[in-house]
């Protein structure tokens, strides 16, 4: 069984000898950086954990090009205010890094953001330029009001798909300039 908690407050209301691990907020980041790589290696793409002097946690290399790719996790769905009701999603900081946020990631820190769900081991890959401050991808399975074709799904978000859109991006960028 998974908990999600302040360990000082979960801890007292368990069994003694019932706890297997307790992961920290670095667990479960490093977690996902690893399971980022696992995921592109396994998917044929050339992939390497950065250094952590990096403002990037993976490096792929892709069409001859060097992606830098960003990695965040999340434990589990939230429950997010709708107008009427709450929905079940992943919720993802997408602009803050550091201890609880306080420094904001720069447009040339990274090329793509890799959101990855711990509890179902699942990925989404989105390119950074131009993203909101906050991303939420729907729970897989988990219909939304009868319109369950709207919206982000794990599914949709390939890192593919976030390449092309990026190399869309950078050819858009490289014709501008040539008109400069």
């Amino acid at each position: 069984m998974l908990h999600h908690g302040d360990c000082l407050e979960v801890m007292p209301t368990l069994d003694a000898e019932s706890v297997d691990a307790i992961v920290t907020d670095l667990a479960a980041g490093t977690a996902a950086e690893h399971l980022v790589c696992a995921d592109l290696l396994l998917a044929g793409y050339r992939a390497f954990l950065a250094d952590q002097n990096c403002p990037y946690d993976v490096a792929v290399e892709f069409s001859g090009r060097l992606v830098r790719v960003q990695v965040k996790g999340t434990r589990g769905v939230r429950r997010i205010p709708q107008r009427a009701e709450h929905r079940s999603a992943y919720l993802f900081h997408t602009r803050r890094a550091g201890k609880a946020g306080q420094r904001r990631y720069a447009e040339d820190d990274f090329d793509v953001l890799a959101l990855v769900a711990l509890d179902i081991r699942r990925i989404a890959y989105v390119p950074f330029a131009g993203l909101r401050d906050t991303i939420f991808i729907r729970v897989p399975g988990m219909v939304y009001g009868g319109k369950n074709g709207i919206g982000r799904r794990f599914d949709d978000l390939t890192f593919r798909r976030a390449f092309d859109q990026l190399a869309l991006q950078w050819r858009r960028e490289r014709n501008r300039g040539a008109w400069l």
